[in-house]
């Protein structure tokens, strides 16, 4: 009996380990270039992506599908003057998770 709930028990825990809250990799940075790729992006549904820049201006956007979305690519017009962020919006437009990415610069 013990050995069942025992094992109950982990499996439950586990279980909670795997499932991630929606949001993003652990990426924290994006190179200078026109071209961002995002490692990962998590969505309990489908949505969008929207990077910014930090007046609130949308420099792309990409939809993403429910579960874990990797190597999520965009295309900008320009190269970003600064750091950008990265917002996801459930289906309704709602924001569910933001990231700051830092840009590199190239010496």
């Amino acid at each position: 009996m013990k050995t069942t709930i025992a094992l109950a028990l982990t499996a439950t825990l586990l279980g909670s380990a795997v499932t991630a809250a929606p949001g993003f990799g652990l990426q924290r940075s994006i190179d200078d270039s026109t071209v961002v790729t995002l490692d990962l992006v998590r969505a309990d549904v489908d949505g969008t992506v929207e990077i910014t820049d930090f007046s609130g201006k949308v420099l792309a956007n990409e939809a993403v599908l429910a579960g874990a979305n990797s190597n999520v690519r965009f295309q900008l017009d320009r190269q970003p003057v600064g750091d950008v962020l990265a917002v996801l919006y459930d289906a309704n437009g709602d924001v569910v998770a933001e990231r700051r990415l830092d840009r590199n610069q190239r010496d």
